[in-house]
């Protein structure tokens, strides 16, 4: 199987919460499944859209957390997919993060 993926991943059970920019539900409890330098892949039991803008934030103290320097970050939905299995969410995500400078940005404005 060819590996499509930029970066190495490491694995993480961190909770976080994922609030949509297009849509005033949420925000919605989520789990980091991984992680690397330019993603997430999290699961959750509410599907979301390829190419919706979302916020995952981090809980207090969580390593993602201390790792960004913030307790959020910002990015797009590259995939959702239906999980099978009794022990996880209904739907595995995978995020394209936004650059940090990118993100300043972006909250600068709103």
């Amino acid at each position: 199987m060819l590996n499509k993926r930029r970066s190495p991943r490491k694995a993480s059970l961190e909770r976080c919460s994922v609030e949509l920019y297009a849509s005033a539900k949420g925000p919605f409890e989520s789990r980091i499944v991984n992680f690397s330098d330019s993603g997430l892949m999290i699961e959750m039991d509410h599907p979301l859209t390829k190419g919706e803008p979302v916020k995952i934030r981090f809980r207090p103290g969580a390593e993602n957390a201390q790792r960004l320097g913030e307790n959020y970050c910002v990015g797009m939905v590259r995939w959702c997919a239906p999980q099978d299995g009794l022990f996880s969410s209904r739907y595995g995500v995978g995020l394209e993060m936004a650059q940090a400078s990118a993100r300043r940005k972006t909250f600068r404005a709103a």
